[in-house]
């Protein structure tokens, strides 16, 4: 059983996620602790009242995921929403349950209120990653489902001495569901063109013809972006060192390979050359392709009777789009980057409390040994000690190289958790980092399509307006022949009335 979340804001965003149905094929809320029925209201009060503690993330929000061959009864959902709520300290806070469904998969969301009412202080979420742990270990006994290793409460060092590292990230899922292709798939199809290569440059030969560009990223490693633009690690694809890799890829110039920036244009560029023509072209047909226009003088026809006459924005108004383009555009990029500092500086900050709080248990785990040898060395134990050291001086020497290789462990074991805890934070903050990015890449293409309807939109309006200026003009040269031959208002000249 996996159980992942975390303190945070957005209530509204949270609310519209857990509410969607075109992503779950069974959305049902099965607890809501508030007078009302609405999701999104309920969670934007507990975020308001947040604010008078003067903290910013007023909503604790957590996934149940179970493993799929076993399922979940409601008595278990609830049991399982109990044991967490108890290892977190949320006991007594508002809370909400969301069930959903996907794929004949279910799991569960639970969001906590964390501002304590009587209190009017938030409730703590320092070492949420252990509560996690220790509740899914509990849930796991008591159910009967198979262990699954953790990295923290549920990990055996002796049994799994290295780190471990998400196999999948959340902007690989997501990328895994826009491309139709899972990782595991992506994974093995590349996995494949690296064993049939026997070269570097081969290999960047033969994963160009998937689809794929071999880029350079900002370091020395090398990256792939995908059909969809996506930004993925050549080493973590491949499953090999960093080291290993660029040995690999020796044969291969890294000077003369693309960005990532300028491999996701190119990409971006074979998309649209790939997407179907537009409803008409942005350029003038030939003149023999007109069809010739319809002998009419008194109306103008209506645009579906004809076909539509392709036309070229004029020079100005050409002009004027690509400048608004230009300015809407550095806009964006000046708000994505605004947000991105802000993420990180947000998420730093987040994780600073729990650093702290791992440092203050490393010091009173310390403490405590230090009060423990010196209550063993003092009183009439102590006493008692000291004079079997002085009648033999080699057992006092064995008691002090234990109490210090104690130490050692020690020191040894808090330094080991500091690293493994910087390590999953500095993970966290990646993938975090690179789920907004991959946000911010959908945005930009919603507002380059949106610049390319506008466009399309102009020479629409830029067409009517011309065929119009036609109807007049020959409208007037009728008139004009006419007058011409005589003939006016009244009939022809010299008749009266």
């Amino acid at each position: 059983m996996i159980i992942k979340g975390g303190s945070r804001a957005g209530p509204r965003q949270l609310a519209a996620h857990l509410l969607r149905t075109d992503t779950n094929e069974r959305m049902e809320i099965l607890a809501l602790d508030s007078g009302l029925d609405d999701l999104a209201a309920t969670f934007r009060d507990w975020q308001t009242i947040s604010e008078g503690t003067r903290g910013k993330k007023g909503l604790y929000h957590v996934n149940i995921d179970p493993d799929s061959r076993y399922d979940m009864t409601p008595a278990q959902w609830a049991r399982a929403v109990e044991v967490l709520e108890q290892e977190l300290g949320l006991e007594g806070q508002p809370r909400a349950v969301v069930l959903h469904e996907k794929k004949g998969r279910q799991h569960i969301h639970v969001v906590w209120a964390r501002t304590d009412l009587e209190t009017m202080t938030m409730r703590s979420d320092s070492n949420n990653y252990l509560a996690h742990e220790r509740a899914s270990l509990k849930l796991e006994r008591e159910f009967g489902h198979e262990h699954v290793p953790g990295k923290h409460a549920k990990r055996d060092r002796t049994k799994q001495p290295e780190f471990p590292r998400a196999g999948v990230s959340h902007a690989e899922h997501q990328q895994a569901e826009r491309s139709g292709l899972s990782v595991p798939e992506r994974r093995a199809q590349i996995a494949a063109i690296r064993e049939s290569c026997d070269s570097g440059a081969a290999f960047k030969a033969a994963v160009e013809d998937a689809g794929y560009i071999v880029a350079q990223s900002d370091r020395r490693d090398f990256v792939l972006v995908t059909a969809e633009g996506s930004v993925l690690s050549l080493a973590r694809e491949l499953k090999m060192k960093a080291a290993d890799t660029r040995s690999f890829m020796a044969d291969v110039d890294r000077d003369t390979l693309p960005t990532a920036a300028e491999a996701k244009a190119q990409q971006g560029a074979r998309r649209e050359a790939a997407q179907p023509p537009p409803p008409f072209e942005m350029q003038r047909p030939p003149v023999e392709d007109l069809a010739p226009a319809p002998d009419t003088r008194s109306e103008i026809p209506p645009p579906e009777e004809e076909t539509p006459a392709a036309a070229i924005l004029s020079p100005a108004v050409a002009q004027a789009l690509a400048e608004r383009e230009k300015a809407d555009a550095a806009k964006l990029a000046a708000w994505h980057a605004a947000e991105l500092r802000q993420l990180a500086y947000v998420l730093k900050l987040d994780d600073e409390p729990k650093m702290e709080g791992l440092a203050r248990q490393h010091k009173a785990e310390r403490d405590r040994l230090k009060r423990e040898q010196r209550a063993a060395a003092s009183g009439m134990e102590g006493y008692i000690e000291a004079l079997q050291n002085r009648l033999n001086p080699g057992r006092g020497a064995e008691k002090l190289a234990a109490r210090k290789k104690e130490w050692r462990q020690m020191y040894f074991r808090q330094a080991h958790e500091k690293a493994d805890m910087e390590m999953l934070l500095a993970q966290n903050r990646a993938e975090e980092l690179d789920a907004l990015q991959e946000r911010h890449a959908q945005q930009r293409r919603d507002q380059q399509a949106g610049f390319e309807r506008e466009r399309q939109r102009y020479a629409a309006d830029a067409a009517r307006a011309a065929r119009l200026l036609e109807q007049i003009e020959e409208d007037r040269r009728a008139a004009e022949q006419a007058r011409q031959q005589g003939r006016g208002p009244d009939g022809p000249p010299g008749r009266t009335k």
